[in-house]
């Protein structure tokens, strides 16, 4: 069984710190959202200490780490929003 093929978004400060909006990672079978958040830090140090804050959209979902991948989809890792004043 060959290696699954996703397009992985970054947004926020996740994209700043990277320094890439999007790129095309491989994640072995049996791919899924947790695997591939493995293979992220992997490839992306920096991420491992954030990582567990962080929320994942499938095709445009939010799902969770046992949400299964298929070749072509699309995974937003999007960070934790705060901010804001109250005037």
């Amino acid at each position: 069984m060959s290696a699954v093929a996703v397009r992985v978004l970054y947004f926020g400060i996740v994209r700043e710190r990277l320094g890439v909006s999007e790129e095309q990672v491989d994640v072995e079978p049996p791919a899924t959202v947790g695997r591939l958040m493995r293979r992220l830090t992997e490839l992306h140090p920096d991420l491992a200490e954030g990582v567990a804050s962080l929320r994942v959209a499938l095709n445009q979902e939010y799902v969770g780490e046992d949400a299964s991948l298929a070749d072509d989809d699309e995974v937003a890792i999007i960070p934790p929003v705060s901010g804001g004043t109250c005037v």
